[in-house]
């Protein structure tokens, strides 16, 4: 098996090599380039974890996926470990040496090769993965006057028209809602909506990355490193119930307990909300974590005769279509759903349990799936997708990182619990890697890449 794995491995390098050749010009270039920046010394280098966009990569990685996990991270994967220089500040950017970084299930979906092809044209590669982060700024361009070097800062790292230098913005960048910025492609950057999928500023699997001075929140003195890196995820749950949020009298659902659907919790707890919330997974463990520390009044653990527990709540009927697996819940269901890990089998269900004329969130990344839509049409159910966070507050202009910050600042809101594994990068990246992909295994509510200079 190793012998026909190196086999490949070096048939695929042949054909890359070729691929390359012949079809980008830029490649030689590169290759004396990269040879010029090795000859500078380590002083100008750092360690990076990239993703290349390479055919014969994906090809071999997705051939040998079926064999090993290991392959997504060993012979010849799209991601990996480089070498490369330590990005140059521009005048309206900063440079950030990196602290903590989150590994974020959207990382862990790019190196499995399990994202969406349907957005690679808003990206641009190779480019340093990650964007949930902590660091400190350690050089200021000459336009930016919000921080000082030195600061402890978090970024949004949404890519929107400001940090692209275009001038008017769009519409929605007009009114703040930079996450449904028109512009991604477009402007003084490469293509990309966040700064882990763009080649031109970095993400934060590495020592250094770029952030424009719009991007940068200042983290207060009393906020932990542990609480500061999970702000990015927090904001997204911020978001999504700050969009949508719950009368007090209404039932909301939260499907998926693993650190999203943990800061819907949170969130709807530390913003006011009276709702009674029904968290729903597949990890006993999990679910105790959202009764015991998010906030929430019950949990459904998924497993043999979960549907016959939900209609129990909501004095709902049950029946068995004769041609499907899974039942049809009539006469009852939840106000909301949430759903937080956009996976069919959790789509499906998030459906089921939404009431008529009900709505579901949805804020899992549900990339290419076959689900079962006709109760949209039968019920009338709102379905609302939910990405990143942006400005959330009319009066004060504040953004979700802000309202994140003030919650944790306050001691209202501790998050810090959720992180269950440090590792050292880039020494141990690839354990960190492995453990999330395999959470459940590993017992992983959150792991990050801690970094020591």
């Amino acid at each position: 098996m190793v012998k026909i794995c190196i086999q490949i491995e070096i048939l695929s390098h042949l054909v890359e090599l070729l691929f390359r050749i012949q079809f980008d010009q830029k490649y030689l270039y590169q290759l004396s380039t990269n040879n010029l920046i090795k000859s500078l010394g380590d002083q100008l280098c750092m360690k990076a974890l990239r993703f290349h966009a390479s055919i014969p990569r994906y090809i071999t990685t997705k051939l040998l996926g079926k064999i090993t996990k290991s392959a997504y991270l060993s012979f010849f994967p799209p991601t990996k470990l480089d070498d490369i220089p330590e990005p140059v500040v521009r005048k309206d950017w900063v440079k950030i040496e990196t602290k903590f970084a989150g590994i974020c299930g959207s990382d862990v979906n790019t190196i499995l090769l399990q994202e969406s092809p349907l957005l690679e044209p808003l990206c641009s590669f190779p480019a340093v993965l990650g964007h949930e982060n902590v660091g400190i700024v350690k050089e200021i361009g000459s336009n930016v006057k919000n921080v000082n070097i030195g600061d402890r800062v978090v970024i949004d790292p949404i890519l929107s028209c400001i940090p692209r230098g275009i001038k008017p913005v769009c519409q929605n960048c007009e009114k703040g809602d930079t996450v449904c910025c028109e512009n991604f492609d477009r402007g003084n950057l490469s293509p990309a909506f966040d700064i882990g999928w763009c080649r031109d500023t970095g993400g934060t699997f590495s020592q250094y990355y770029l952030a424009h001075g719009s991007q940068i929140h200042t983290v207060p003195d009393n906020v932990t490193d542990e609480n500061a890196v999970l702000v990015e995820p927090f904001s997204i749950g911020i978001h999504a119930v700050l969009q949508h949020f719950p009368k007090d009298n209404e039932t909301v659902i939260v499907i998926g307990t693993g650190v999203i659907g943990l800061m819907v919790i949170i969130a709807l707890r530390s913003l006011g909300s009276k709702a009674k919330i029904i968290a729903i997974d597949k990890r006993e463990y999990q679910g105790k974590l959202a009764l015991e520390k998010a906030g929430a009044n019950s949990f459904i653990c998924v497993k043999k005769g979960y549907y016959q527990e939900f209609a129990k709540h909501f004095k709902a009927r049950i029946y068995k279509p004769i041609l499907e697996k899974k039942e049809l819940i009539v006469g009852g269901g939840a106000d909301m759903v949430f759903e937080c890990v956009g996976i069919p089998s959790t789509i499906e269900d998030a459906l089921r349990f939404t009431k008529s004329g009900g709505k579901m969130i949805l804020i899992g990344n549900p990339h290419q799936i076959n689900v079962d839509w006709s109760l949209i049409w039968f019920r009338e159910l709102k379905v609302i997708g939910s990405f990143g966070s942006t400005l959330e507050r009319e009066d004060d202009k504040a953004h979700a990182f802000d309202i994140a910050l003030e919650l944790m600042s306050s001691g209202e809101v501790d998050v810090s619990w959720m992180i269950t594994h440090k590792f050292d990068f880039p020494k141990n990246y690839k354990r960190g890697i492995k453990y999330s992909m395999n959470k459940e295994r590993f017992r992983v509510i959150k792991a990050i890449f801690s970094f020591t200079y």
